[in-house]
């Protein structure tokens, strides 16, 4: 039984493995054009545009893509129920953007114009559209359509890019419209995997709706939690600072992004196997294995990718976008946190404990824009970074405790998290510091010993499966 659900999580974490990082890859081979072509004013722009999206998302569809998956794997409806319900959420928040962006344009209040307002409209009509259907599709275990999906809509963005930003020199608005052009080809693939018109007639069963409500309501304080600690620094960072200095900043994100994509890949699968195999007690260890293992794996990437950020910036940035690298180590930290506490809110989901999911991430999101708001005054962007990494800290502690207390009693070995918790921290502010490569060896070999029977654990489990 054990290894069977150990060939279930492998077998979709290498599925989604190829999915992101193929989309990750490009994108991230197209970093030194956009630093070379969009200048800091314009990428910070887009940015808070985009951020602004992931905060409209959940909120105006009631957070119903968990929902989806949710009740799509608890076989508590039909699949055909469960989606027509995701869809008239996100055709009720569709219209209610479209509404409160048309009274803003008529009282001329909108803060942003033209390209920026579509943009905005189109970004938030496709990526809702895309997460209620991959949501879906997950449910149905229809994972190498997701693949399909995401390796063609970052092709598509790439050649797009190229030809817009390069060939024609359109400059922000071509950004946009192959970023907006990506995600109409990921959506379109899905709805043709997806069958939607069976959706659009079927009637869900009386109750349902406010059902699948109920369970996704309060993961919308969960998002918008997130949402603060994901992106309200930077719009603390364009209220200091300018538009400009956040450019800066938001492309120190993209070396972090390297991290966050591991963990991707893990999640996704991950969020599939929480729900089939909870169990309060964790009577086998199954549920502290799989934590230890993918701590340890994230703690030595954070090491390792930090200990490359000079040398990556130096490829990756040009110009003044350079001065980036020095945001990177505290969110890299910040990252890596981030995703401990999105394993453990799979825990939380598979238990239906979604009104703790949202308490816990309230407590970060308070320490991290209040830490933001004071230390980016006092000492700039850096501030933002270390009080990113502060929030999923507060975050990542609540959410143990009250995992432990009440939800799930996991078997880990918490003296080790914490020790390489302080080295990743301790790391981060030596690497803030030109010149540091030595020091930062050191603490990437205190990780190794502190890790090493995950290593080894992970080693022979590789081992028997090649000799096999």
């Amino acid at each position: 039984m054990a290894s069977q659900r150990m060939r279930e999580l492998s077998l979709n974490t290498a599925l989604f493995a190829v999915s992101t990082f193929g989309s990750k890859l490009v994108s991230f081979l197209l970093l030194p054009l956009y630093t070379s072509v969009l200048s800091t004013a314009d990428y910070g722009s887009v940015d808070l545009v985009t951020s602004t999206v992931s905060l409209l998302i959940p909120v105006l569809t009631l957070n119903v893509q968990d929902a989806v998956l949710r009740f799509g794997l608890g076989h508590d409806a039909e699949p055909e129920e469960v989606l027509s319900v995701g869809l008239r959420a996100y055709a009720g928040g569709a219209c209610l953007l479209l509404l409160v962006l048309s009274v803003l344009e008529g009282l001329d209040i909108l803060p942003i114009d033209g390209a920026y307002v579509v943009y905005l409209f189109a970004m938030f009509m496709l990526g809702a559209l895309n997460n209620i259907l991959t949501m879906y599709l997950k449910s149905l275990g229809h994972i190498r359509v997701l693949v399909v999906s995401g390796v063609g809509s970052t092709l598509v963005t790439c050649v797009i890019a190229i030809f817009l930003l390069v060939v024609l020199g359109v400059g922000v608005v071509g950004y946009m419209a192959a970023m907006a052009a990506g995600s109409l080809f990921a959506v379109l693939t899905l709805l043709v995997a997806v069958r939607v018109p069976r959706s659009l007639v079927a009637r869900p069963r009386p109750g349902l709706f406010l059902e699948m409500v109920a369970y996704s309501a309060p993961l919308i304080a969960n998002s918008v939690a997130w949402w603060v600690n994901d992106v309200s620094d930077r719009y603390v960072v364009t209220l200091v600072c300018g538009a400009a200095a956040n450019g800066v900043y938001a492309v120190a994100f993209k070396v972090p992004s390297i991290l966050s994509t591991l963990q991707s890949v893990f999640y996704s699968a991950w969020s599939i196997s929480a729900i089939k195999e909870f169990d309060k007690e964790d009577s086998d260890g199954f549920l502290g294995r799989m934590y230890g293992t993918y701590s340890g794996a994230m703690s030595l990437a954070c090491s390792v990718i930090m200990l490359l950020d000079v040398p990556l910036a130096r490829i990756l940035y040009s110009n003044e976008f350079f001065e980036a690298w020095r945001y990177v180590p505290f969110l890299l930290v910040g990252v890596f946190l981030n995703g401990m506490a999105l394993f453990q809110g799979c825990i939380f989901s598979a238990a239906r404990r979604t009104r703790e999911v949202s308490l816990t991430t309230l407590v970060g999101a308070a320490a991290s824009l209040a830490s933001c708001i004071s230390l980016t005054v006092l000492i700039g962007p850096i501030g933002a970074a270390v009080a990113t990494m502060v929030g999923y800290l507060f975050t990542w502690i609540v959410r143990t405790r009250v995992m432990l207390k009440s939800v799930a009693r996991i078997r880990v070995s918490w003296h080790t998290q914490i020790a390489c918790l302080g080295i990743l921290v301790a790391q981060a502010a030596v690497a803030s510091q030109p010149g540091t490569q030595l020091l930062q060896l050191v603490a990437l070999l205190a990780l190794v010993i502190l890790q090493r029977d995950s290593i080894r654990a992970v080693g022979r489990r590789l081992f028997r499966r090649g000799g096999s």
